[in-house]
């Protein structure tokens, strides 16, 4: 998709779009916090980094896109009203991070790359300007920003408006400490060695919302959403 990344960041600000969100566990998300960047889960790998598994990476390394950085248009927790599978962190960019990224491409996924098996390229991604202005969808769980060939690294210091952090209303078991008092520490002392600000919210969820069943009834999962260093 050879669209410049300026025409991408103003087809998007057309169709409502303000800012970009990337959805990752607690301790990924200190990762980035500590570099002052989003970083590709190829990249945290090959930094010998800790990041949390997701279901997609093994389909990611063979399609080619583990070292590239993905955001969604909308936040997906609120939209779909249940947890976002990608993780309990969500972060909140200003949409002119996509017109300022000079050091790759910026591209736009018409499918989930787990929808990607027997496709061509013209169904996996928007192939033209004018496919983005017609096809183009806010919120739309398959339509994902996709930030490429920038090294697996996307700094975003100067356009992180917020962090939002769900509330599993749960606690560790060793100390009792509850999930999200545990996260928002951890994601503070982060942002302090990386010497980046924003504020870190508890998230206000939608009528309907069925995280926190979500979360209660898969404990080792939310374990690894929240817990902010190895077990």
């Amino acid at each position: 998709m050879e669209i410049p990344s300026r025409k991408v960041y103003e087809i998007l600000k057309s169709k409502g779009v303000d800012h970009i969100y990337h959805a990752n566990s607690v301790i990924t998300s200190c990762q980035f916090l500590r570099r002052g960047a989003l970083l590709s889960r190829g990249t945290i790998a090959r930094s010998g980094l800790y990041q949390s598994a997701q279901k997609s990476d093994e389909t990611d390394k063979k399609l080619g896109i583990w070292f590239d950085v993905f955001a969604d248009s909308d936040d997906i927790h609120y939209r779909a009203k249940r947890a976002n599978a990608y993780g309990s962190v969500l972060f909140v960019l200003d949409v002119e991070l996509i017109a300022k990224a000079y050091t790759g491409k910026v591209w736009v996924t018409k499918l989930n790359p787990t929808k990607w098996n027997g496709k061509p390229h013209k169904e996996r991604w928007f192939v033209s300007q004018k496919d983005l202005e017609d096809n183009f969808v806010r919120g739309r769980f398959d339509h994902m920003i996709v930030f490429r060939h920038c090294g697996g690294e996307l700094p975003i210091k100067k356009h992180l408006k917020k962090i939002i952090v769900d509330d599993p209303r749960l606690a560790s078991k060793p100390s009792k400490i509850d999930y999200y008092s545990m996260a928002y520490g951890a994601l503070q002392l982060s942002m302090t060695e990386g010497q980046i600000s924003a504020p870190i919210v508890k998230r206000k969820c939608p009528n309907g919302c069925t995280c926190q069943v979500e979360y209660s009834a898969n404990l080792d999962r939310s374990k690894e959403m929240y817990a902010p260093k190895i077990y």
